[in-house]
């Protein structure tokens, strides 16, 4: 799997609206009090896929945002890094502008009702940031039109963020935390020499989600060789970021996700397995690959990328979650990943 580039961190396409009273910003009551230097860092998460980090950090007068996110290079993952740092005054406005720093409006709540002006920090885009819904710690509203989701914690500070499909979790303070393109391109060591994969300490993983439908296992695996022959470039691309895997070129991504569109065509619903991939003795790689339930009872694993046989000593199950969904399970554990608490190892 790969990310487009195109795919910038907390950049959302919308139409913006322009609410009455957006014009001044509204915030906490805690605008005046001079901020002290101060630095938290997220990770950023497409429907489950971990792909990025971004740190924010502010001192007297400065306000930085900064990006590490995954981009393909000639067809290997690789790192993008983008910095923007801006000058803000003591209420946290752009100086010289109306518009506070998307980010910083959220970082520190949660936010009054009402609306500001924001400016997305990577594109520079303005318009109205509303708050709709404050209960306790979770706040609703949108950014520039788009619907979003925000949990605080008891000093105020964001902890998650779900904007449509991406969802960014606070990491701890001093926490070790490898940064997502470094597991993508350079993946997780496995312990031992043979036998089936397994982490340690190990994570359930349920056999099938509530809803898959009975299938007979013919017409899954022709399904599953035509979406391997649908793909004329088995490499990242567009495909993988887009619902129903459609484009020319994909990786493991786009053909688990077209695979299940195609199965939803035929009044099929299966599962997306997350998982990690062992190849030759290699490192294990974040994959993905579709479960099927079938009609004559259990279930069957199949990986329409390669069409390779879904074996325990080659693929490793981490979560299984509908393709359309925003994997906030999957989401939790690749976390639990970068964060170091689980060993790939095999069991003899």
């Amino acid at each position: 799997m790969a990310v487009l580039l195109a795919l910038l961190l907390l950049a959302l396409p919308a139409k913006p609206v322009n609410p009455a009273g957006s014009a001044e910003p509204r915030g906490t009551g805690r605008e005046a009090a001079a901020p002290r230097e101060e630095m938290t860092r997220f990770v950023f998460a497409w429907r489950g896929v971990p792909v990025g980090t971004v740190t924010l950090s502010r001192a007297a007068g400065r306000f930085t945002y900064a990006s590490r996110h995954l981009h393909t290079r000639n067809g290997q993952p690789g790192e993008r890094r983008r910095d923007v740092t801006l000058d803000v005054d003591a209420a946290g406005r752009v100086r010289g502008s109306k518009a506070m720093p998307q980010a910083l409006w959220l970082w520190h709540g949660p936010p009054a009702p009402g609306c500001v002006v924001g400016r997305e920090e990577l594109s520079g885009r303005e318009g109205p940031h509303c708050v709709t819904s404050v209960k306790g710690p979770q706040v609703e509203g949108t950014l520039l039109g788009t619907p979003f989701r925000a949990r605080y914690g008891e000093g105020g500070t964001l902890e998650v963020l779900e904007v449509g499909e991406s969802r960014f979790t606070v990491a701890a303070p001093g926490e070790r935390l490898r940064a997502p393109p470094e597991l993508f391109a350079q993946g997780l060591p496995v312990e031992g020499e043979r036998g089936p994969l397994a982490l340690a300490p190990p994570l359930r993983v349920p056999l099938r989600l509530e809803g898959m439908t009975p299938w007979d296992a013919p017409a899954a695996r022709a399904l599953a060789a035509r979406v391997h022959a649908a793909f004329p470039e088995k490499g990242p691309g567009a495909a993988d970021w887009a619902e129903d895997g459609a484009g020319e070129a994909g990786g493991c991504l786009a053909h688990a996700l077209r695979f299940a569109a195609k199965a939803r065509e035929q009044g099929v619903t299966v599962a997306l397995v997350h998982g990690l991939l062992v190849v030759d003795g290699g490192p294990a790689r974040p994959h993905a690959w579709v479960r099927v339930a079938l009609a004559t009872g259990g279930t069957l694993d199949l990986d329409p990328t390669s069409l390779d046989a879904v074996r325990s000593d080659t693929h490793l199950p981490l979560a299984l979650e509908d393709a359309r969904g925003p994997g906030l399970v999957a989401g939790e554990r690749w976390l639990a990943l970068l964060r170091g608490a689980h060993r790939v190892v095999r069991r003899p």
